[in-house]
């Protein structure tokens, strides 16, 4: 086999071995942001929550209070994401038309100011929390995207879970309502034959 051959051979050798690097690589980002948030049917990681009202620690259990019926819809926000912001503007007329269904506000930020700041945004129409934005309840949580939306039952069990917007939360509560209310629906029926 002549030199050019042999490096010919060579080329596309690393042509091939590159287009199934790039492959291999291409799957693994798929995957990795396919996969936003933790899994339906995982229980919720507990981290520090502070109140915004007074600075104190409190329980993570607050965050999932709930009634035994309903679940509980946690927005999950950063001072520093764009969308949240323009989502805040929309927070006081999500609370008031559903103000049937416990929502709360998660707000991540080192800067006690900026998360206050942002609830204010938010017409402090939602109960809402503080959670230390870092790299580690970025890994709990399993969120690389911002605003993001878990539905928790009583015990803190993941029931759903969305990245949202603006445009889409409005669609993300109503297939809430509907799909809770068929399970009532069906609870109450099965009680009535029991």
């Amino acid at each position: 086999m002549s030199i050019w051959q042999q490096s010919m051979l060579a080329l596309w050798l690393g042509i091939v071995i590159l287009f199934i690097l790039f492959g291999r690589l291409w799957k693994l980002s798929y995957r990795e942001f396919s996969e936003e948030g933790l899994l339906p049917g995982l229980a919720i990681p507990p981290i520090a929550v502070y109140s915004l009202t007074n600075g104190e620690a409190q329980p993570f259990s607050t965050v999932y209070e709930a009634e035994e019926e309903r679940h509980t819809i946690l927005f999950i926000v950063d001072y520093g994401c764009t969308f949240c912001r323009e989502m805040m503007t929309i927070v006081p007329k999500i609370a008031k038309t559903y103000s049937h269904m416990p929502i709360k506000l998660i707000i991540m930020d080192n800067n006690a100011e900026q998360a206050e700041m942002m609830w204010s945004l938010a017409g402090r129409a939602l109960p809402a929390v503080r959670v230390i934005s870092d790299i580690e309840v970025v890994k709990k949580w399993r969120i690389h995207r911002f605003p993001f939306a878990y539905v928790i039952n009583e015990k803190g069990v993941i029931v759903a879970r969305q990245s949202i917007n603006k445009g889409k939360v409005e669609h993300f509560l109503n297939q809430l309502l509907e799909r809770e209310d068929k399970i009532v629906t069906e609870r109450s029926h099965y009680e009535v034959q029991s």
